[in-house]
């Protein structure tokens, strides 16, 4: 199953993605999060189908959710930003106004940023709350997968001086405003194995990123483990489980306004942005 969120005739909705068609499920559920922890409470409900052609998809979680991520969880990835791999994971948040969904633009505020960067990353989605929960255990806690593209504004994330010392910003690099794409759905009961996927990422077909959930340092499993333990997961929570070797800061390599990024995760399918200028 394929359950996500798209905008239709001015309303936001929530569809089983089947081919071409987006079915309305809407009625069946009592919200989103409600859909994730209850998808076979969606499979049989009948609603008015919709060409995927002609909705505006919406990021596949909601406002009252947490989005958790990943950093440096690829060992090449940690090497070209020579920068060891942590201790224990090293996780950041996004706020729910930094997504946007599958075909969205990518918003480049180039009042304060002249480096955005993208990420290809596979990302948990949460179905069942949990707390505290083992690695062996977590993935029965999570409903299925999606596609996140962590964009990243490096000369922000890199250009914070302390005296003599430069510091990480997470939040000026991470979090502006409509600039990570998530989607184009939740692929729910059809990944079996989430550490052997291909991933790969490209702009304007021009492949950069090619590598496998298999080079993660810490498993998916892992990673909700880690999460758990310091808060409580609740349906509709996604854990994006850090990128692969190939982003572009280190190649030299910036997005510009009218480049389209393209990422590709086995088992799920493309996640497809255009950067244009920011309109706020």
């Amino acid at each position: 199953m394929r359950l996500g969120r798209f905008q239709a005739d001015d309303e936001q909705r929530i569809g089983v993605f089947e081919g071409d068609v987006v079915r309305d499920v809407t009625g069946g559920v009592e919200g989103f999060d409600d859909a994730l922890a209850r998808p076979e409470a969606v499979a049989d409900v009948e609603g008015p189908t919709f060409d995927v052609d002609e909705v505006v998809y919406l990021p596949p979680t909601t406002d009252r959710n947490t989005v958790f991520c990943a950093g440096l969880n690829y060992e090449a990835h940690a090497a070209e930003s020579d920068i060891d791999v942590p201790e224990w994971p090293l996780i950041f948040m996004k706020p729910p106004r930094a997504l946007v969904g599958h075909e969205a633009p990518i918003s480049y505020h180039t009042r304060v940023t002249e480096a955005l960067d993208y990420e290809a990353e596979l990302a948990a989605v949460i179905g069942t709350p949990g707390r505290h929960l083992s690695a062996e255990e977590a993935l029965e806690h999570v409903v299925g997968y999606t596609i996140f593209n962590d964009t990243t504004a490096r000369d922000l994330q890199f250009g914070l001086r302390v005296g003599d010392d430069e510091m990480l910003d997470w939040f000026s690099g991470k979090s502006m405003q409509a600039t990570t794409p998530m989607g184009p759905y939740v692929v729910v009961d059809e990944i079996d194995d989430p550490q052997d996927l291909a991933i790969a990422s490209r702009v304007d077909g021009e492949t950069m990123q090619d590598d496998t959930t298999a080079m993660m340092v810490r498993s998916v499993a892992e990673l909700v483990a880690f999460v758990s333990s310091r808060v409580r997961l609740e349906p509709g929570d996604v854990i994006a489980t850090g990128t692969p070797e190939g982003v572009g800061a280190f190649q030299d390599i910036t997005l510009q306004a009218g480049e389209t990024v393209e990422v590709d995760i086995e088992g799920i399918g493309t996640l497809r942005n255009r950067v244009e200028a920011a309109t706020e």
